[in-house]
């Protein structure tokens, strides 16, 4: 079973109000399948990373290009069928068909179509299906057409939500079969690290805010780039792209040097309490309902906003080295339960949390198949999904470093509050073994099944219908 989590690590030394990177370059090079890393940022500016020949992440921002025009620009664009472009509340996909619709092209090495790349559009997996006697495994939720928005990066035509990718689910299925852990490391050298600690022993907070504003320069400098390790799946794909990023994201967020348009939510860095001097961790984690199956255990249903924050603090000592703090500080958990509050809403105007609650979905189900021997009820072998040999997927360049950030706030009279953004880490929080099943005994869930079996399908795309 994997493990799936994000972590973040904060470094907080005094306080500091707010300032904005400085106009960023918009240059994207190097992401994966094409995709810039672009997303709605605070105002009118969308925000990403990019990712250089060395693996160096940087943020990037490109003007926002929304509105009726910009939509209806990518209507006529869509690269997809006529049929594909309706909104469904809940279109299904076979993922046995799919692979047979696949295996031609994956023999010529062939490029797939935008409908197979892309799962017909499917945004969510809000039910899984089973049918022993047809030999067929399907996967249904809301799905709508989609073309690139104005960063590159897939997304639905109504909604603005991206659909599920092939290549992520093949990447994650062949990572749970392999029975290890999904995630990424963003930590800081640990020489590098024992000399800011060195630093701050020797260079206390003192003075007015030219001053510290000089003094958490001067930190950055020290820290430098940070080290990115991926765990796993290969860091070259899209599933670890979307990882990094989306922790490196939210680390911009709580620093405020990213903007969300989401009423009440605010940065971490406007919540922490003047003279704060601590480590904030923040990961982010799977979060589910219960799940529902039917008592046959032919169908199941997924529930839940998909995506939380969780939150710790900890401790570095003289030569570097991290360790928990024995207490968490109540700033640092009610801004993990804000995020998470606001989660959907911030997942709406930053695409890559929306696609990492499509990653953990993804994962949920190869897991869910893994315990529950769901392609052995219908004597599927995944041949071509496992094997990466003969299923290529689209790479880039991995992530290998990320730059030390931070940002300021003036507090109080005269008192300035700083920050600067340390590590960032992903590390086991939440096993997916464990995860609750409850038995649907109003027939619910078998009438989906059996509606969803009934429906006609389409000579046309056989394995995908409405």
């Amino acid at each position: 079973m994997a493990r799936f989590f994000i972590r973040s690590v904060l470094v907080a030394a005094v306080a500091m109000g707010t300032a904005r990177l400085a106009e960023a370059q918009v240059a994207v090079t190097g992401n994966v399948a094409g995709n810039t890393a672009g997303n709605v940022n605070g105002g009118n500016f969308l925000g990403g990373i990019a990712i250089d020949a060395q693996g160096v992440v940087r943020p990037v921002f490109k003007k926002d290009e929304s509105g009726d025009l910009a939509r209806k620009r990518r209507e006529a664009a869509s690269d997809v069928p006529s049929d594909l472009k309706r909104v469904s509340p809940l279109r299904k996909v076979s993922l046995v068909r799919l692979e047979e619709a696949i295996r031609p092209y994956a023999e010529k090495r062939e490029d797939l179509t935008p409908a197979m790349n892309y799962l017909a559009g499917l945004q969510r997996i809000d039910y899984v299906f089973v049918y022993p006697e047809s030999k067929d495994l399907v996967i249904a939720g809301p799905a709508e057409g989609f073309a690139p928005d104005g960063a590159g990066r897939m997304t639905g035509l109504k909604s603005g939500r991206p659909p599920l990718r092939l290549d992520d689910l093949m990447v994650v299925l062949r990572a749970v079969e392999r029975g290890g852990m999904i995630g990424c490391s963003i930590d800081p050298n640990p020489q590098r690290n024992a000399e800011l600690q060195k630093f701050l022993k020797e260079n206390p907070a003192t003075g007015g805010r030219d001053a510290a504003i000089a003094l958490y320069k001067e930190m950055a400098r020290i820290l430098g780039n940070q080290d990115v390790r991926v765990l796993g799946v290969p860091g070259e794909t899209h599933v670890a792209q979307t990882l990094v990023e989306a922790d490196y994201r939210m680390k911009l967020i709580a620093l405020g040097l990213e903007e969300v348009p989401v009423r009440g939510f605010r940065s971490h860095l406007m919540a922490a309490p003047p003279r704060a001097r601590s480590v904030q961790r923040w990961w982010l984690a799977p979060l589910y309902d219960a799940f529902r199956s039917t008592p046959d255990g032919n169908a199941y249903e997924f529930r839940g906003q998909r995506v939380q924050l969780m939150s710790a603090e900890e401790l570095t000592d003289l030569s570097g080295k991290r360790t928990d703090a024995a207490t968490t500080r109540i700033s640092t958990q009610k801004w993990a339960q804000l995020f998470t509050e606001k989660y959907p809403e911030i997942a709406e105007h930053a695409t890559v949390f929306a696609e990492l609650q499509n990653i953990f979905d993804m994962a949920i189900l190869a897991a869910l198949m893994k315990k529950e021997r769901l392609p052995q009820k219908v004597d599927w072998s995944q041949s071509l999904f496992l094997d990466a040999s003969k299923a290529t997927v689209a790479t880039g360049h991995a992530p290998r470093q990320v730059p030390t950030v931070f940002n300021w706030r003036a507090a109080g009279q005269g008192v300035t509050t700083g920050m600067i953004g340390g590590g960032v880490s992903m590390n086991p929080v939440q096993a997916l073994r464990g995860a609750s099943i409850t038995r649907d005994d109003s027939g619910k869930l078998g009438t989906h099944r059996k509606d969803a079996e009934s429906t006609k399908r389409s000579d046309d795309h056989p394995w995908w219908w409405d």
